[in-house]
């Protein structure tokens, strides 16, 4: 037996329940550990009482953010209040009971409800091991409820929303669910007749939060949160996010990035007129590799197993079609030049302008090209995330990711633009900074292709 050790042995000689009442009854003072397979639990114990728990391993839940959703602390503060209370839980309430959010009955609630719901999972438990130490300092980070709680209270609600599993899990959604809002709601929340616990539950299904953290976030047992989400998937409103799925898009949106990067860093110092055909075939690669992905990927096309390629073409021309001509439109120079067939990007002509144009309106042409292909890859990449990832956590890692590669390109836009104005050939304005626009999906007209049009006539 480890020092500072007391009391050790397998769960399925004596379980959770019985352990932590018999610590209660002896008023013992240390730290309960649980590990079953890849799972585990900490229970920091005082005179027999509760005052804190830890689930290592296990992602803590976001209260600022959910806090910031549903509207109980401002955009302007959330920051703030990420500062002070860092990810731990218990420190974030802490400060909002400083500020006057929440009361201090409130903090002792959730924190409670907390402790309720890790116990709840581990009741669950039929093997592992167990352990408890006199050393209640072993738990990292922590902050003790304001009270302690009363072991058999803590027991009997946790058993009872363990229970209330039996009925809900027939619906096939677990405590680790994530869940995202429909990209194609458009519509007002208000008019589709929804309870509160409803409209709450659909706040917090970002694609980010795990059933366990909205049910902590709401103090709603998790059964009931399952409840509400199968009422919100039925209505249309969220989806469950494919785990697999959601690697498998990752890796190919990554591997697509990382090869268009390594294409822009072709011979930085050619001549302005190739490099500009470099920038021409760099984004010309990436809008036919997304293209591509998007075959594989799109919402309408996923799940059905083999499509025929008439049909995945079709998808893509129907989709991406108004978004090249509204361009062509703003670029008159590029029409017929820049083609979409066959589910692709032809950008051929471009290539061998220097055929049929000569001097200044060459590099003008190329100019023109470039900012077309510019417009062109980022109105498709908005469209392509937002479908396919929407808010989840993987489409706002992939993001941060790509409006560092858009402002790669930027920087190498800028520098041609003050080369061609140094040699007096008028050109287009550069476009607008990456930084300045999020892609996120919330673009407006022809996948917020308006959106960037109006951006960049704000920053010429």
């Amino acid at each position: 037996m480890e020092q500072g050790q007391i009391l050790g042995g397998d769960l399925e000689t004596l379980g959770l329940q019985a352990t932590l009442k018999m610590l209660a009854l002896g008023g013992k003072t240390g730290v309960l550990s649980v590990v079953s397979g890849q799972e585990s639990l900490r229970v920091a114990l005082r005179n027999g009482h509760i005052i804190s728990l830890d689930e290592p391993g296990v992602q803590p839940p976001d209260l600022v953010e959910m806090f910031r959703l549903l509207g109980r602390v401002p955009r302007t503060q959330s920051a703030d209040l990420r500062r002070l209370g860092g990810d731990n839980p218990n420190a974030v309430l802490a400060v909002l009971v400083e500020w006057g959010v929440i009361t201090p009955a409130e903090m002792q609630q959730r924190i409670e409800f907390g402790v309720i719901q890790a116990i709840s999972r581990a009741l669950r438990w039929e093997r592992g091991r167990f352990e408890f130490h006199r050393d209640i300092m072993d738990i990292r980070g922590r902050i003790d409820a304001p009270q302690p709680f009363n072991v058999d209270h803590v027991l009997l609600e946790a058993i009872r929303m363990s229970d209330e599993w039996g009925p809900t899990g027939a619906l096939g959604i677990t405590r680790n669910t994530v869940a995202r809002w429909m990209p194609e709601f458009r519509g007002e929340v208000q008019q589709l007749g929804l309870a509160r616990e409803d409209v709450s539950v659909l706040c917090l299904s970002n694609g980010q939060m795990p059933l366990r953290a909205i049910a902590y976030g709401l103090v709603m047992p998790e059964p009931r949160v399952a409840t509400q989400m199968k009422k919100l998937l039925d209505l249309g409103l969220i989806e469950v996010v494919d785990p697999h799925l959601e690697a498998e898009l990752e890796h190919s949106l990554i591997n697509l990035l990382t090869q268009t990067q390594h294409q822009l860093a072709e011979d930085p110092r050619a001549a302005p007129d190739q490099r500009l055909l470099i920038l021409v075939r760099t984004m010309g690669t990436c809008v036919n590799g997304l293209l591509a992905h998007h075959a594989v990927f799109a919402r309408a096309l996923r799940g059905r197993g083999e499509v025929p390629r008439s049909e995945v073409t079709r998808y893509l021309d129907q989709t991406f079609t108004p978004v090249l001509e509204a361009l062509q439109r703003a670029y008159p120079r590029m029409d017929g030049v820049i083609r979409l067939a066959e589910g692709q990007v032809d950008y051929a002509d471009v290539l061998a302008l220097s055929a049929v144009v000569r001097g200044p309106e060459l590099i003008a042409c190329y100019w023109e090209a470039v900012l077309c292909m510019y417009d062109l890859m980022r109105a498709v990449f908005e469209h392509v995330l937002a479908d396919e990832a929407g808010k989840s956590r993987a489409g706002r890692q992939f993001n941060d990711l790509w409006l560092a590669f858009l402002r790669e390109i930027e920087d190498d836009l800028s520098r041609h633009e003050a080369r061609l104005a140094g040699l007096n050939i008028a050109v287009h304005p550069a476009p607008f900074r990456a930084g300045e626009f999020s892609v996120d999906g919330s673009g407006s007209g022809v996948y917020g292709y308006e959106l960037a049009r109006e951006s960049r006539r704000r920053f010429s």
